[in-house]
């Protein structure tokens, strides 16, 4: 007991609990204080070893000193949209903003995360915009409209990738570059129908404490600011160690679940789509479908085409089959035929040595500037803006700044351009590098680049500043859950 009021004790038991994160916080601080010093000394000693000269091999190191175990919480995240695996052993739960530079850093760790634990983990996001975020709530509830059209996680990093500047226009024109419904879209987006939803989630953050972003909870543990991705995975591994798993097993649906795209061929079954016709609910759309030569007839998703064949869903150029357990795809066979084919962007990773290129380019003693974030780009939409390639290549003009005899590119007249105002540029710009390779007069590479299948990376300049973006291509439905219908800071952004 610390306190009595009249008959009414109050132990420090009580105490505590009010106050378990702010002394895990502490816990967290002394940890530091102790690492350091700790690896102060240890450096210290081995450069003892090293001045004495005794020819033997290097001491080994081992570090013991242990991090404090974080206090489990009991979060809810029941009847809620979730990222991956909705029977996932391990549940994050996120409190983030999509306004936040520390939230947009850390959901390019989530991505990564969910990609290494494919099948093991599921993220389940919830909103907690800080005061000063002035599209913060706007911008959740842009987010909880793209859930209605099947897409809130491609839209949710497209939000992130803006986070500097978002405002108004921002959330119809990324809607639009993902195939929405614009006008289900912008109905919900203007009777804001998910503003008690968004303060519940902001009034169940300040029950639990927090008071700033991001903050996570790995199954009910708590980890507040943005952490690496080896941080996360030490406690999904712990998890999954406590509840029988193997975290260096894939999960037997990993493929599943796993970030990928490349892998869903074109069907040779005897099948022509003719029509479709995509409705804002994705068990509402319809596709013209004529089986083995027969007459066409109409399918929605779930309905048998033949035995062991079932449609699983429509898009506006193509449909996706079940065929007995595999996913397979029907293209659209119009008349004209002579759109630009963009193909998703692929799980392979690059190897090191093009890594190294892109991130530290020939000749450059420093790294680029880390990505602000990585911004989907649906496939149908970008097919549609490069037939106008030839147009959207007058947009760059020369610069008046020369390396090595060619002049940098400037984009000039974008300023109500829908495709490079989708992709993040202003105008003015300089664009100056695209993946490995730079850009200038005398080459571009930006269109391949959309049109490789592979990871779009782009480094441009901005009133002076060096800025970096990277893209995806890929369906609306990115890590979707199958379903029947600034301040700056440490740790984060601090209310």
């Amino acid at each position: 007991m610390v306190a009595q009021v009249g008959d009414n004790a109050i132990t420090l038991a009580e105490v505590d609990q009010k106050i378990r994160l702010e002394r895990h916080d502490l816990a967290i601080a002394e940890y530091e204080l102790r690492f350091n010093t700790l690896k102060s000394l240890v450096e210290k000693q081995l450069l003892s070893a090293r001045e004495a000269g005794n020819g033997g091999d290097k001491p080994t190191v081992d570090w013991l000193l242990p991090y404090p175990q974080p206090p489990r919480l009991t979060i809810s995240t029941s009847e809620r949209r979730l990222r991956g695996n909705p029977d996932a052993p391990v549940i994050l739960a996120l409190f983030c903003s999509y306004q936040s530079v520390h939230c947009a850093s850390t959901n390019l760790v989530m991505r990564e995360l969910l990609n290494r634990y494919a099948g093991w983990l599921s993220l389940v996001p919830f909103d907690f915009p800080m005061h000063y975020h002035r599209q913060g709530k706007r911008a959740a509830q842009a987010a909880r409209c793209a859930g209605d059209q099947a897409a809130p996680w491609s839209y949710a990093d497209g939000l992130y990738a803006r986070a500097k500047t978002l405002e108004e226009k921002s959330y119809p024109l990324l809607a639009i570059q993902q195939g929405f419904h614009e006008g289900e879209f912008t109905r919900c987006l203007k009777k804001a129908v998910f503003s008690d939803d968004i303060e519940q989630d902001i009034a169940l953050a300040r029950d639990l404490g927090l008071q700033s972003v991001p903050v996570s909870f790995v199954n009910g543990l708590y980890i507040k600011g943005p952490k690496t991705l080896d941080h996360y995975a030490m406690w999904v591994d712990q998890e999954l160690l406590r509840l029988g798993h193997d975290p260096a097993s894939p999960h037997p649906q990993a493929a599943r679940w796993r970030r990928s795209t490349e892998g869903i061929p074109e069907t040779e079954l005897p099948l022509e789509l003719t029509g479709t016709s995509v409705a804002s609910r994705a068990d509402q759309s319809s596709a013209l479908i004529r089986v083995r030569g027969a007459q066409a007839k109409s399918f929605t998703p779930g309905d048998t085409l033949m035995p062991a064949i079932t449609l699983e869903r429509v898009h506006e150029r193509h449909v996706i089959l079940d065929v007995d357990g595999r996913r397979e795809r029907l293209m659209l066979r119009g008349s004209d035929g002579d759109y630009v084919h963009v193909p998703k962007t692929g799980s392979t990773e690059r190897d090191e040595e093009t890594l190294r290129r892109i991130e530290q380019p020939e000749g450059e003693s420093r790294k680029l500037v880390a990505p602000s974030g990585v911004l989907p780009l649906g496939q149908q939409w970008l097919q549609e803006q490069l037939r106008n390639r030839e147009d959207l290549e007058q947009k760059f003009v020369e610069a008046e700044l020369v390396v090595d005899g060619y002049n940098l590119l400037r984009l000039e007249g974008i300023e109500s351009n829908e495709f490079f105002t989708a992709l993040g540029f202003e105008e003015g710009d300089v664009v100056v590098r695209v993946n490995d390779t730079w850009v200038h007069s005398g080459q571009n590479q930006l269109w391949d680049a959309l049109t490789s299948g592979e990871v779009i990376d782009v480094t441009f300049m901005r009133n002076g500043l060096p800025q970096r973006l990277q893209y995806v291509v890929e369906d609306k439905g990115y890590f979707e859950q199958p379903s029947e219908g600034d301040k700056d800071s440490s740790s984060g952004d601090s209310d």
